[in-house]
């Protein structure tokens, strides 16, 4: 009797051990056949990864980028969760990109112009730190010099120095003292040292003798650059019998390309413009007008008064 109860309970126990194997495989089958293995993405460019991710019913999350000496630009730097981890399908499976070396080979500048050479050091991640300038033949704005030196290993926002044409060095000249001359004399000088003559203004004075430079800007002695503009002052005796008359004169535009020319009359009652054309070189251009008393014509030539004539 005891041997027979013995085999059930043993019997029993059996039946209750599969039962109990079944469930664990079943339930093991189920929750395996929900979730999958996360696949490694490492180097995998974000095209590769949504492949990989989507194969298993996963999705990409971008978590960021970062620099990698290894891993080249685009491609997984990390993952998260790791590959192997077993998740459910539908899961996001976030990753870091590379954005490449964070080292770069310095490139030649020399030659560059300014704007291209920013340009450049803007693509490289380099900064311009300090910028100088030199009269040069080379070209203005084009890169005369460079540091660091060209094929030099720096890291992304390197500071960068850069020498730059500022084009031919402008001659310079010293302006000619020409107080005390009379005013023809003055203006010749002025023109033979390469000077532009802006205006000369007639005052009033018994200090000077009429037609006689008392005052200049600049003042003689000083340099200045070539084709500076220069301002005299000239006396204007009170001795006149002042009457109003009318004048007629002529006046030759200097061989050359097409400029503005402009006339002037400087007499007792102030200065006014008598005309104002473009003309091309060796046109004769003829005037007529009123002047009171002691008078002079000013001639401008693109700008610069070429010639002063009395009337």
């Amino acid at each position: 009797m005891r041997r027979a109860l013995r085999g059930i309970l043993w019997l029993g126990a059996g039946y209750f051990a599969t039962a109990l194997l079944a469930a664990f495989v079943t339930v093991r089958f189920f929750a395996h056949g929900t979730t999958v293995a996360v696949p490694g993405l490492a180097a995998l460019d974000a095209k590769q990864v949504r492949q990989a991710l989507a194969a298993k019913r996963l999705e990409m999350t971008l978590a960021g980028e970062e620099w990698s000496e290894t891993i080249p630009a685009g491609c997984v730097v990390s993952q998260q969760p790791p590959a192997g981890t077993r998740v459910k399908r539908g899961r996001r499976v976030s990753v870091v990109l590379s954005r490449g070396s964070e080292k770069v080979s310095f490139p030649s500048l020399v030659d560059s112009t300014l704007d291209d050479a920013e340009f450049l050091l803007r693509q490289l991640g380099l900064e311009l730190a300090a910028l100088s300038t030199v009269p040069s033949n080379v070209p203005k704005r084009k890169i005369l010099a460079q540091s660091p030196i060209p094929g030099t290993t720096v890291t992304r926002g390197h500071a960068v120095q850069l020498l730059v044409s500022d084009g031919p060095a402008v001659p310079t000249v010293m302006i000619p003292p020409v107080t005390g001359l009379p005013t023809r004399d003055a203006l010749a000088q002025m023109r033979e040292a390469g000077l532009k003559i802006a205006e000369v203004v007639y005052e009033t004075t018994t200090g000077f003798a009429d037609g006689t430079v008392f005052a200049q800007d600049p003042p003689g002695g000083f340099r200045g650059a070539a084709g500076d503009a220069v301002r005299l002052r000239a006396a204007r005796s009170g001795a006149s019998s002042g009457l109003a008359r009318f004048v007629s004169f002529s006046f030759t535009v200097p061989d050359g390309p097409a400029r503005r020319v402009r006339a002037m009359i400087v007499d007792e009652a102030g200065a006014v413009e008598v005309g104002s054309s473009v003309e091309e070189g060796g046109r004769v251009l003829r005037y007529s007008t009123r002047v009171q008393g002691e008078a002079a014509a000013q001639f401008f030539v693109g700008g610069t008064l070429v010639e002063e004539r009395r009337l």
